[in-house]
Formats: structure tokens, sequence, C-alpha cells
């Protein structure tokens, strides 16, 4: 398991939860300095949501090495997430990659930050989810080492001149940024489906590190 000691102070974001049985949960968490973990909780409650982020207090069990969430103490439950569908259905595809993509109990600080900016960004309802989702997938590639020069990329992939802009304005500043170029109408060139298209192709380079 993550940790010898029998009780842990620490902090980050619920990614899944599955109940097994009538009353046993168990939650993946993302936590700073720890990584990807499971561990249990007594029961389902606002405080065991997927995507709420907290500083989360856990035991280890008497019998056993698994630790369950004694208590939560909620920094950001990212409600505005839950009130649309296509952003929750942002936000529950990264926790996936996450799952999938990230080793257990491999700490990664830098992901689990931009993790939280990203998803404060898909919370704003003037930017377009596509491009949050473009902007987690190509910040992730590059804290990795494995994102190669972008215009270079993207001029070979066909998109124009505009398209290439934004893509790189939307990656290079912070989400306040972001927030204001969208905040105006876009003078650009941009296809409908440009993030979308965007952010399959940066999927394709997690996918064969």
């Amino acid at each position: 398991m993550f940790g010898d000691d029998s009780f842990l102070m620490t902090k980050g974001v619920i990614l899944y939860r599955e109940i097994s049985g009538e009353s046993n949960l168990w939650v993946k968490l993302f936590l700073h300095e720890i990584g990807i973990v499971n561990v249990t909780a007594r029961k389902p409650t606002g405080d065991t949501e997927p995507l709420i982020w907290g500083r989360f207090s856990l035991k280890k069990k008497q019998k056993g090495k698994n630790y369950f969430i004694d208590d939560t103490e909620i920094v950001d439950d990212m409600f505005n997430i839950r009130k649309k569908k296509d952003t929750i259905a942002t936000a529950f595809n990264w926790t996936k990659l996450l799952i999938k993509y990230l080793a257990p109990e491999q700490p990664d600080d830098e992901l689990i930050v931009i993790f939280y900016w990203n998803m404060k960004l898909l919370c704003e309802n003037i930017v377009p989810p596509e491009a949050s989702n473009w902007r987690f997938l190509w910040q992730w590639l590059k804290i990795w080492g494995i994102a190669p020069d972008l215009k270079d990329l993207l001029t070979r992939m066909n998109f124009n001149h505009d398209e290439i802009l934004l893509l790189n304005q939307i990656v290079s500043l912070n989400i306040n940024k972001v927030i204001d170029l969208f905040s105006k109408p876009l003078n650009y060139n941009i296809r409908e489906n440009a993030f979308k298209i965007a952010s399959k192709i940066a999927v394709k380079f997690l996918d064969e590190k």
C-alpha cells in the first residue's frame, strides 16, 4: 500500500467510486505526493462524489493494509461541471484517462495541478468543453515530455493558420486569459470540429507512450 502510517492526512480528488455489496464503497483517489490509490468508504454520500477536491483523513483498517476515508473536508465541489452533460462527460473522460495511463501509487504533482486548473476552466460556461479538453490533454503531454512541436504537428495535420494560432494560445495562456479569449467573438477562421480533431491527435500520443 502507499504508506505504513495508520493515519494519513492528504489532499486530492475523487476520480471514481463503486458500490460493492450493501455497505462497501470503493473509491479511487488521485492524491498529492501519492498518486492514484484505492480506498474504501462507509457509504455513498456527497463527500464521496467523483470530481470532488478535498482534504482526506485516511485510516488504515485494523485488519489488512487498506485505508478507508474517515473524514473529508471539501475544498472544491466543481459544481458547475455537473450542470451540463458535455462538461461532466469531458471531466469523466479525463478521470478514465488518468486511471488508464497513470500507474497506481505513482505521484505526479504536476499532472494533478493541471488537472485541477483545467477542471476549473471546464466550469466556465463561455469556454467550449472541447477547448478545455484540448488544453488539458496537450498540457499533459508537455509535462510528460512527449509533446512534439505543436506548430509543426498541426501544420502537417492540415490545420490552418488561425486554428494553429488559437490552439497554441489555449495551451499557453493561463485560464483567466483563456476565459477572456472566449469572452468575445473569435475573429478566426476556425472549423467547428477543430478542437475535437486536435484532442484526438493528443490522445494518440498517450496511447503510444
